[in-house]
């Protein structure tokens, strides 16, 4: 692990799940440019990574209002 990861910001677990799609924060940050030791970097990360977060609730909304749920929360659409 990479010593700027202790530079994280404090992650919900939804932006924790997203981070962790990269691999680790400093890989996210490195992914978009960022220096992971620069805080107004870190606070456009940690802009980015909660505006994905909120594009994948929408996203999930749109697809359960749209399509049915099978008994294991699957959507399907119609």
């Amino acid at each position: 692990m990479p010593a700027t990861d202790a530079l994280q910001p404090p992650l919900n677990e939804a932006e924790r799940k997203v981070c962790r799609s990269f691999g680790t924060w400093t890989d996210f940050m490195q992914c978009y440019g960022l220096k992971p030791y620069d805080l107004d970097d870190v606070a456009e990360a940690k802009a980015i990574i909660s505006e994905m977060v909120k594009k994948d609730q929408e996203a999930s909304k749109t697809a359960t209002s749209s399509g049915t749920s099978n008994k294991n929360g699957e959507t399907s659409r119609r």
